[in-house]
């Protein structure tokens, strides 16, 4: 399934910074560029430069569960 923005309903062509909304650790929804605030964009370059969304995985509830950078587990 092919995901949507929540707010516009576009379809994502992999293309474009799209952001995932999380809630609780499972994603919710997506935002695509042109519908996101300054704020929820701000906040994901934030993320990105502070977890390390290579080593993440899911917990027992489906949740996403990953490491900061630079943190040793």
């Amino acid at each position: 399934m092919t995901p949507r923005c929540q707010r516009c309903k576009r379809k994502y062509r992999g293309r474009g910074e799209w952001n995932a909304v999380f809630a609780k650790g499972v994603v919710v929804a997506f935002l695509c560029p042109t519908c996101q605030a300054p704020e929820e964009n701000a906040e994901a370059v934030i993320n990105e430069a502070t977890i390390d969304y290579s080593k993440a995985t899911t917990d027992n509830f489906g949740r996403l569960v990953a490491p900061t950078i630079g943190a040793t587990r």
